[in-house]
């Protein structure tokens, strides 16, 4: 059996769903160490990626950022940036997946997609604990994460709390839930003027949504964004009157009596959390057009449909309410999510790509 390195710099919550399967994996007799960088280490990583050494020599990294420039304050760093990357590895798994982006690298072919990312953990995940790379911050708010009395308990988000069977019912309601982003950022100079136009198109989108959905579907909707201060002050008529359910635990369980769930492009286009919590809940999904791909076949017309405008958008609705059609894909979501985003089984489709011995599978 493989041995596997996992070297970890910051390990933030993109990187729970994909290190609680490596845990899930090594519990079933997967060899894996942990190998925690410290802040000047020279090998030490950028955010949000992990990377993997095996003792047959093959090396990958796993990127679970939201876009390709999110981390640069220069875009035309990029090409320059993932080049540095791909030169250190054999393979590199991106969560945000462009292929026409990825055709400008000087070694594209090494690059593969994941399946859509989410916050899920499970019991002893390495994650939970901090590393030296953590800011202090983080080191403290993965304390309290540690606290069964705090809303941002891990507990909250265990694998078997998120994963539910199909569940339909014979008079649909819609759910639309989301937060928005204040285009000044959190300080002066944090986004460039096309990060900040990014947001206010996100703001607008969703509001719009928000407010046609409204109209259409009365009592059968649900839906608004988080009471923030930039929301209160620049979307009052959209911000949701019951702020408790903006808490996640509270979310999780309010939105599992909601059939039909609406999704929309997060910050630098990526394909949000919303999303895939959505197909681990087994729910019929309206999306936003994705701007990537994902691995383990999730295509459009099967496991969601598209919509560009809030037109369109009331429209998918509207065709969901069709029984058989919405039963159909929520019983794929559920087979899909079954299939690529469960921990284990998302940490068993990046490895057996890469063609490292794992576990039997029989016991799954």
């Amino acid at each position: 059996m493989t041995t596997l390195t996992v070297e970890l710099s910051e390990v933030p919550l993109h990187l729970y769903q994909f290190l609680a399967g490596l845990h899930q994996l090594s519990r079933r007799g997967l060899r894996v160490r942990f190998r925690r960088l410290r802040p000047n280490d020279a090998d030490v990583l950028p955010y949000n990626m992990l990377r993997i050494a095996a003792d047959s020599g093959k090396r990958l990294i796993v990127d679970m950022n939201d876009g390709y420039a999110n981390l640069l304050s220069d875009p035309q760093r990029v090409v320059p940036f993932y080049n540095g990357l791909l030169d250190k590895c054999d393979l590199l798994y991106k969560r945000s997946f462009d292929p026409a982006q990825n055709a400008k690298f000087s070694d594209p072919e090494k690059i593969r997609p994941t399946p859509p990312n989410f916050l899920v953990t499970v019991p002893g995940n390495p994650a939970h604990l901090p590393t030296p790379c953590d800011p202090r911050r983080e080191q403290m708010k993965k304390l309290v994460r540690m606290l069964p009395i705090s809303q941002y308990y891990n507990g909250h988000v265990r694998e078997e709390k998120l994963f539910i069977p199909v569940r339909i019912s014979s008079a649909p309601r819609i759910l639309f839930m989301a937060r928005l982003w204040d285009p000044a950022g959190d300080f002066p100079g944090q986004l460039t003027e096309q990060m900040a136009q990014e947001r206010h198109e996100i703001n607008e989108s969703r509001s719009a949504c928000i407010r046609l959905l409204r109209q259409e579907f009365g009592d059968r909707f649900f839906g608004g964004v988080a009471a923030t201060p930039f929301a209160v002050r620049a979307y009052s008529d959209v911000v949701l009157q019951t702020p408790s359910l903006s808490r996640k635990d509270a979310y999780l369980e309010f939105m599992k009596s909601f059939d039909i769930q609406i999704a929309t492009m997060g910050l630098h286009g990526s394909t949000g959390w919303k999303f895939a919590e959505y197909l681990a809940a087994s729910k019929a999904i309206v999306s936003e057009r994705l701007c990537y791909e994902s691995a383990g076949g999730l295509c459009e017309g099967t496991h969601y449909l598209a919509f560009n405008n809030p037109d369109s958008c009331v429209q998918a609705v509207q065709k969901l309410k069709d029984n058989d059609l919405r039963r159909d894909m929520m019983a794929q979501n559920e087979a899909y999510a079954r299939r690529c985003l469960r921990p284990e089984a998302f940490a068993r489709s990046i490895l057996r790509d890469a063609q490292i011995e794992l576990p039997d599978d029989r016991k799954e």
